[in-house]
């Protein structure tokens, strides 16, 4: 049976649609103002870009070799404080150094023990992880991998949801011991204008795909408009 509201009634489901439509188009705005901030991304520090040399970080098994010693070979671990432990020498920073450049710094450490100590250095396995959230198929956790891009990662994640903002994506890097936002216009890259916002990935990196601003007007109609129209009653026009 259809119900008819009286006049005071008929005022109160106004007031509570013109909110839900205020709704609407405030987050259509904020959305609108979000889009035209000025992309950020991270500057590409020396070691992190494509062709420069691989850097070690904490959670990297290394495969440390000694020419001429083998006695004295080993597989270390980084740390958490990004050293390893070696016989003779301790503790030893390992973490930020390009494995080469390791090398030698341990082939000095050697040279109070050994004579001419020739030493190299193997990444085994790379430790860490990326995280990537929001709107793609698979949130999840990405084992590191050197030279592993934005959109790699992504599409590790089973891809982006036809929801996904792709101007809008989210780059969370730790500098300085805390994660600060970066923005990443992947749509340019995944259009094949600019293929420089796709950044190379650093571990503990979380990529974040946030909606689009008509994705979150759909769910603004999807959660109230159409879950609460509904159960309204029937308002007949007033002329």
């Amino acid at each position: 049976m259809t119900r008819v509201l009286g006049a005071a009634s008929v005022r109160s489901a106004r007031t509570e649609l013109g909110w839900l439509l205020l709704a609407l188009v405030t987050t259509g705005f904020l959305a609108g103002c979000f889009a035209q901030r000025p992309i950020d991304p991270p500057v590409v520090e020396s070691g992190h870009g494509a062709g420069l040399p691989y850097r070690i970080h904490v959670g990297d098994t290394l495969d440390v070799r000694f020419y001429g010693t083998p006695e004295l070979n080993t597989k270390a671990t980084v740390r958490s404080d990004g050293k390893i432990s070696l016989e003779l020498v301790g503790d030893v920073e390992a973490a930020g150094q390009p494995p080469e450049a390791f090398a030698r710094i341990l082939g000095a450490r050697y040279a109070r023990e050994l004579r001419n100590p020739t030493v190299t250095i193997v990444v085994q396995s790379f430790g860490g992880q990326i995280f990537v959230a929001g709107e793609v198929k698979r949130p999840t956790a990405i084992n590191f991998a050197h030279g592993m891009t934005a959109l790699q990662a992504i599409a590790s994640a089973g891809g982006f949801r036809d929801t996904a903002n792709l101007h809008g994506v989210v780059l969370m890097r730790v500098s300085n011991g805390e994660y600060r936002p970066h923005r990443l216009a992947l749509n340019r890259a995944v259009s094949g204008k600019d293929l420089s916002s796709d950044l190379p990935l650093e571990p503990a990196d979380v990529l974040y795909v946030p909606r689009t601003g008509i994705a979150e007007v759909n769910l603004i109609v999807d959660q109230y408009i159409k879950k609460v129209l509904p159960d309204l009653p029937y308002i007949p026009p007033i002329f």
